[in-house]
């Protein structure tokens, strides 16, 4: 079996830092069992051809509109091109949230196709202010917003909600989708119920899956709390989390918030939801408290993920959540907002515990549960590493990928048969 992927990133050595980040591992192994070939993306006059490892990589110029969602009439060609060069028995499109899935609904591709739900953009836009007030979006306009009104939340969202019409009309292009969560598959039955659709797995990095398991260390008057999220974007509730640390202050004056991703770092000028958050850094004092880590490569993660005595994530949508994964993983007990797919990854009180989006009191409880309650911490910890060692299990990702695989291309057959 040949199979050429369509991804949104390009297959490196070294340890990468973007999101996104199981699809590599996916393909180092699919690639002991098949031929591969990925196309993405880069900044490249014409196509690049290389090999990284046994797979083949495609390097593209791409031009698109419609804020990123359709690909130019150049783009499908080359894309096309490779293709009829490569002769693959199927292509796997990765993800929705860029170009790639316009270029099968254009008619450029004419091998069997499966598209891959990652992130999703018209569902999320009902979540996109995750949970502010006007009052506080308003605070959020700063003197970036009035140089360019363009960045103001409102604009952002509109944005969304029309790459997430774009999105739509893609998705119901396809005949065959594959997804990660119930959640998912709720939301794609609605919007394309004609496809087939096929349950899949994530593959977890190998670093988290053979990392040194959390252990329970005393909490003091400074224990540390661990988030994470890609940007600073008001639907990762990154101020959520700030008003549940400002609350726990008081009994932990010296509490640590470190925040890892790409979230309100360098010298450039923030934009307003960054400098809500700051204010809000300020408003309750949190300075010493809140620290901003930046973009971190899976060993680092891994580090902070040991030293916490919690993980949070305080997001209002997700369509899996590959943070919560990796925090249970490791074995941090993890706090998660009960939004979108999360609540599929763990059970609550056993392997997790969960709080309404919005409600930083709860979430602010549940830590000091954790924090003081030494025989919870350690049941959510094994219970957690468990349950992600099973479901995550590097040889049922990749026996349930080359299922579906086989089963999309037996189904076009037979159709072609017919």
């Amino acid at each position: 079996m040949k199979v050429l992927w369509l991804s949104n990133s390009a297959f490196v050595s070294e340890k990468t830092k973007a999101t996104g980040s199981w699809v590599q591992p996916m393909a180092d192994q699919l690639a002991t069992s098949i031929e591969m070939v990925n196309i993405t993306d880069g900044i490249v006059e014409k196509p690049i051809s290389s090999n990284f490892k046994n797979i083949k990589q495609w390097i593209i110029p791409a031009t698109a509109s419609n804020y990123g969602q359709e690909a130019s009439a150049e783009t499908c060609t080359i894309v096309k091109d490779i293709i009829e060069k490569e002769k693959p028995d199927l292509v796997h499109i990765w993800g929705t949230e860029k170009f790639w899935a316009s270029i099968y609904r254009k008619g450029y591709i004419c091998v069997p196709t499966i598209l891959d739900i990652q992130g999703l953009l018209a569902p999320y836009t009902e979540y996109y202010y995750g949970g502010l007030s006007i009052k506080e979006i308003f605070k959020s306009i700063h003197l970036k917003e009035f140089l360019m009104p363009t960045r103001t939340l409102f604009h952002k969202k509109e944005v969304f909600r029309k790459r997430g019409l774009a999105e739509t009309v893609n998705i119901k292009s396809f005949k065959h989708i594959s997804y990660q969560s119930q959640w998912v598959k709720n939301y794609i039955s609605f919007v394309n119920p004609s496809a087939t659709l096929y349950p899949t797995k994530i593959m977890l990095r190998k670093a988290f899956i053979e990392s040194q398991t959390w252990a329970f260390h005393n909490v003091g008057d400074s224990p540390i709390v661990f988030s994470t999220c890609s940007a600073a974007v008001t639907y990762k509730g990154m101020h959520i989390i700030i008003k549940a640390i400002a609350l726990l202050k008081s009994k932990y004056p010296k509490i640590k918030l470190k925040l890892a991703g790409n979230i309100n770092v360098g010298n450039k000028l923030l934009d307003g939801y960054s400098v809500f958050l700051n204010k809000l850094i300020k408003k309750y004092g949190l300075q010493e408290n809140v620290i901003y880590l930046g973009s971190l490569d899976e060993n680092q993660i891994i580090t902070h993920l040991q030293e916490a005595n919690a993980c949070v994530i305080p997001s209002f949508i997700e369509t899996y959540c590959l943070a919560f994964a990796e925090s249970m993983i490791v074995g941090t007990p993890t706090i998660a907002s009960f939004a979108g797919a999360m609540p599929e990854l763990a059970e609550n009180g056993k392997e997790a515990l969960f709080y309404n989006s919005v409600d930083y009191y709860t979430c602010a409880a549940l830590i000091d549960k954790v924090l003081q309650n030494r025989g919870l911490a350690e049941k959510l910890s094994e219970n957690g590493r468990t349950r992600r060692m099973k479901e995550n299990n590097m040889d049922t990702v990749v026996k349930t990928q080359l299922e579906i695989y086989n089963e999309v291309l037996s189904y076009e057959c037979s159709i072609s048969d017919l």
